[in-house]
């Protein structure tokens, strides 16, 4: 059974224990480098535990900035691919090395001259103060093998290879493992290095893991003038990924700037909590990343039945599985704190703040996994905002707040936190449900009523139109298509596209225009939006191949870039004309003509960006540029006389192209 059958149609629960594994595995992993370190140096002294508590957040920003430029490079160069342009997503993850390189050095150098006034605006303890120096500048300082690792792992699973990085982790959480003890006590005749012991063996298993990914995950870097655009692309798709998860620095680094008020034992309790936490959060993380492509795939294609029964299966799972940590963290809390420590003033305030925390646990499953099921929808006002409230909004306020009234009353921080955030992602759900494309949806048939055929045609030119809203780009179009006695493809593509893939033909048609304009790149780089792009590209290349056509919209003078007899044509008009069509043919006032101009615009040029990289309605985009306000007769009479030049006949032929017109689309 192919993975989107199983998907489709597979009982939800044995798809997540078919999944949850490896995705668990590969998370555990990822604990172990700091689990294994706060075990070690718990043994070696106090002192080092609470500066791994204090340089922690350090951590999660370094881990956030490697990995959301991974994020980008990987969104980018899945892009590229599904749109057939291997060659494109090669530069980008050529770009990737250099680009890791100068991070890594910018953040190296930025964390050694701050840590020691981090240090002290943490703690006031001399020897905290050191090991939190030792520890941070050795981890941070030497990140190079987590920054490249990160690259190249995103750069491998674009590409589908998923086993080459789950190695990779493995041996050098393995690395980790061995090296910590050896360095941190002196075993074996090497020397007692303490907490920088422990900074060396991280650094080592970092390297060693980025060693690994190398041989495939390295590429040629492309030529220097590429940089500049492709960079700025990678940030583009990476900045919302680097500052959501750069919230959760923010607010464990408050939590502990709150908690360093009461004494450095406090701090070294949060700090242990989230090694705990970390551990038993584990099931509910890879709960949260199975069901991404699941519900990406069933929105998609109309399914909600199966989304919502997605959601809810998901939610009693991790209820199950967090009822676990619940029961230990109310129950074991000293036997879990003396696994890392054995100072008994830590033991005394960690065993009143777990029992807390862990009441938390069970309203911490709803109030992760709404935001992932709102981003596996292309809900990303709703996905970030329920992050925020979480992370930014309600932590270190409520943390201040409660602490007002003492160190015991400040873990009340947590359950509060979790069951606000629920509540409210529950809200955004019933919205929602609300929804005329979630309400009324219903599984069809994505044939249904529609053409799911291509048209009859011949050999000849391909002529494809972008327009701006409003300037009778279609129209000009179809009546192009008609005196050239050529098929003619809109809507058409929709019911194709939508055909081929078992997606919804109203989800492939809006892909274009459902997200806030702040929020469309994060939107437009969600699972189920890039499968319906790349169904989208693959109808365009078919349509192409099948013979001499019209093509408006969808970005296909990109897609056919490397096709050959392609006229890209840009349909453009002053506004005022724009307004006076969209308030004729839509029945729109002024004001609303000028608006769903506006938006619509935006909308056509953040698609045209991220599937191109390019500037939609750049002129050298394109061979032919219309200023259609003359008429849509006159404008379509302006794209046959310029085909008819170009083929030197009536009818266009094969040959149009065989002076040798470059074919390529100039880069900005």
């Amino acid at each position: 059974m192919e993975q989107t059958d199983l998907f489709g149609t597979e009982k939800i629960s044995k798809i997540l224990f078919r999944l949850a594994p490896p995705v668990m595995l590969a998370q555990l992993i990822q604990a172990l480098y700091n689990i294994v370190d706060s075990f070690f140096v718990g043994k070696y002294s106090d002192s080092g535990l609470t500066a791994l508590s204090i340089i922690y957040p350090m951590q999660l920003l370094m881990i956030a900035f490697a990995v959301g430029t991974g994020v980008g490079i990987n969104t980018v160069m899945a892009a590229k691919l599904g749109t057939g342009n291997r060659k494109e997503a090669d530069e980008y993850a050529g770009v990737g090395t250099p680009l890791a390189v100068t991070l890594w050095f910018l953040f190296a150098v930025a964390c050694y001259l701050i840590l020691p006034f981090y240090a002290r605006v943490s703690t006031e303890s001399e020897a905290v103060i050191r090991d939190v120096i030792t520890y941070g500048r050795i981890v941070c300082v030497f990140s190079f093998g987590l920054f490249l690792e990160s690259i190249w792992t995103k750069v491998l699973q674009s590409n589908g290879n998923m086993k080459t990085p789950m190695i990779a982790q493995i041996i050098g959480a393995v690395t980790n493992i061995i090296l910590d003890p050896l360095l941190i006590f002196g075993l074996f005749g090497l020397p007692e290095m303490g907490i920088a012991g422990a900074a060396i063996a991280t650094v080592a298993g970092q390297v060693v893991a980025a060693l690994v990914v190398m041989k495939k995950g390295f590429h040629k870097s492309p030529k220097t003038d590429v940089y500049p655009h492709h960079i700025a692309t990678i940030f583009r798709m990476g900045v919302p990924n680097i500052l959501m998860q750069s919230t959760y620095t923010f607010y464990i680094l408050g939590l502990n700037l709150i908690l360093a008020t009461f004494c450095d034992q406090a701090v070294t309790a949060l700090g242990l909590y989230y090694k705990w936490q970390t551990f038993f959060y584990i099931p509910l993380g890879a709960m949260q990343t199975c069901i991404v492509p699941i519900i990406s795939y069933n929105y998609a294609a109309r399914n909600i039945d199966r989304c919502k029964k997605t959601l809810s299966d998901s939610v009693i799972f991790g209820l199950v599985l967090m009822a676990v940590g619940t029961l230990c963290f109310l129950f074991l809390p000293e036997q879990m704190l003396r696994v890392f420590t054995k100072d008994e003033q830590v033991i005394a305030i960690g065993m009143i703040g777990f029992r807390f925390v862990g009441i938390s646990f069970l309203p911490m499953v709803t109030s992760q996994i709404f935001p992932v099921f709102f981003q596996a929808v292309g809900a990303s006002l709703k996905s970030s905002a329920l992050t925020i409230l979480r992370t930014v909004v309600l932590f270190v306020p409520l943390g201040y707040l409660f602490s007002r009234l003492g160190l015991d009353r400040f873990w009340l921080t947590f359950p509060v936190t979790e069951v606000v955030t629920s509540t409210i992602g529950i809200l955004f759900y019933r919205q929602f449900l609300q929804k005329d494309y979630v309400s009324e949806a219903k599984p069809l048939r994505a044939d249904d009523g529609d053409v799911v055929a291509l048209k009859p045609s011949k050999p000849g030119v391909i002529i494809t139109i972008a327009r701006e809203h409003g300037s009778s780009g279609k129209q000009i179009g179809k009546l192009v298509a008609q005196k050239l006695g050529i098929p003619f493809y809109y809507k058409e593509m929709v019911a194709l596209a939508a055909h081929e893939s078992g997606l919804d033909r109203e989800f492939i048609s809006d892909i274009h225009k459902n997200a806030p304009d702040a929020l469309h790149d994060l939107y437009l780089s969600s699972q189920a939006v890039q499968r319906a792009i790349k169904a989208q590209a693959l109808i365009i290349r078919k349509i192409a191949a099948n013979g001499s056509c019209v093509i408006v919209g969808r970005a296909a003078d990109y897609v056919l870039r490397n096709h050959k007899n392609v006229i890209r044509v840009f349909i453009h008009a002053p506004l005022e004309y724009r307004i006076g069509r969209v308030m004729e043919v839509y029945g729109d006032t002024s004001d609303e003509a000028r608006r769903n101009i506006r938006r619509s615009d935006k909308a056509r040029a953040s698609y045209y960006r991220h599937i191109s990289g390019k500037r939609w309605g750049n002129v050298r985009n394109y061979e032919l540029v219309i200023d259609s306000s003359v008429g849509v007769e006159k404008s379509a009479e302006t794209v046959l006389d310029y085909v008819s030049s170009m083929t030197g006949a009536d009818e266009p032929t094969i040959d149009v192209f065989a002076c040798g017109r470059d074919q390529s689309v100039q880069e900005e």
